[in-house]
């Protein structure tokens, strides 16, 4: 292994290390400074490693509040197995409270497996699937709408046609188990170069989820996200004594292909004809795009090409051509 980050913490060692990932980084103004990105191993005797990461997105919030609380709480004596703790993936994006990283522009999710060579996000997301994701029996990744989304709450389920039936089956149960009122399966429009979608291909069973939204964090969310990661927890293992509350049936759903999204057909500013969780017909009306500086031009009509239940739309008026305004979901029958 050739990667140039390095860690504070020893992964093999037994008892409670909090710590980072430093990536050596040469800015304009730093000779020989690094990127930290904070970590944590809890770990004690026999049994599962569980990752749980956080802020793979810099401006989703709950997953790093919940993570972090963890860090503060948990003791090696609670832990059966490893607990490795990820508040901050993306620690250049987040303390920009941005998506991407403002270093290199890249979006981590996007980036797997890495390089150990390549771009910061790049050479982050390597060390992690070398060093860290190689050791899991269970990952959970957890994100929110961000300053761009509006979304219901949901888990993820990442679904190929390659996938191991008996890890289609797991994966499910940890949905289950993680009890929020929504659980999607998605390919990614075919793109399995995010976190959940990379570990999932590799055969470690993987729910990634959606908590919040709107770039904001709020009381009931941070509780929903502190609930259902700790129902997760407790059901590897890991976490076999940690209090948990039931969660809620799940409605099994998903993404089906491109035709269940909405793009913007040209630069303009688009007025939406619909609300978060909307029942929504093949061939409705989703908006009307404005191209305010032609102010002669009527306003063009966007239609939904399919029909399904409105699970996600932007924030944003302002919106170029290929920005995506809306996402739908549709009832499936569960694995």
């Amino acid at each position: 292994m050739t990667t140039t980050v390095f860690s504070d913490i020893d992964w093999n060692k037994d008892g409670k290390q909090v710590g980072a990932l430093f990536l050596p980084h040469s800015p304009d103004d730093d000779a020989w400074g690094v990127i930290p990105f904070p970590a944590a191993s809890i770990r004690n005797g026999e049994g599962p490693v569980v990752v749980v990461s956080g802020a793979v997105h810099g401006d989703e919030y709950e997953g790093p509040v919940v993570i972090a609380e963890l860090i503060r709480q948990i003791q090696g004596a609670d832990v059966q197995g490893q607990l490795i703790l990820l508040p901050s993936f993306n620690a250049p994006a987040q303390r920009a409270g941005r998506r991407t990283s403002p270093i290199d522009h890249l979006n981590l999710n996007r980036v797997f497996p890495g390089d150990d060579f390549g771009a910061p996000t790049q050479q982050i997301a390597r060390y992690v699937t070398d060093h860290i994701f190689v050791r899991a029996n269970y990952y959970l990744d957890l994100h929110a709408g961000g300053r761009t989304l509006f979304i219901q709450p949901s888990a993820h389920v990442v679904m190929a046609e390659a996938m191991d039936p008996a890890l289609v089956r797991t994966n499910a149960r940890l949905a289950e188990v993680f009890g929020v009122g929504i659980t999607v399966q998605t390919s990614n429009m075919g793109d399995y170069r995010t976190a959940a979608g990379y570990t999932s291909m590799k055969g470690i069973p993987t729910l990634a989820a959606e908590m919040g939204m709107g770039g904001w964090v709020s009381g009931s969310s941070v509780q929903a996200t502190r609930d259902a990661t700790r129902r997760f927890l407790k059901h590897t293992g890991v976490l076999p004594r940690i209090t948990t509350v039931p969660g809620q049936p799940t409605r099994w759903t998903r993404i089906n292909g491109p035709a269940a999204y909405v793009f913007a057909p040209c630069d303009g500013y688009f007025e939406r004809r619909f609300e978060l969780g909307d029942a929504i017909g093949a061939g409705q009306l989703a908006g009307l795009m404005h191209q305010l500086t032609r102010p002669t031009l009527e306003p063009e009509p966007v239609y939904f090409q399919t029909a399904g239940t409105l699970y996600a739309h932007g924030l944003i008026g302002h919106v170029r051509a290929g920005q995506n305004l809306a996402v739908l979901i549709e009832d499936v029958a569960p694995p």
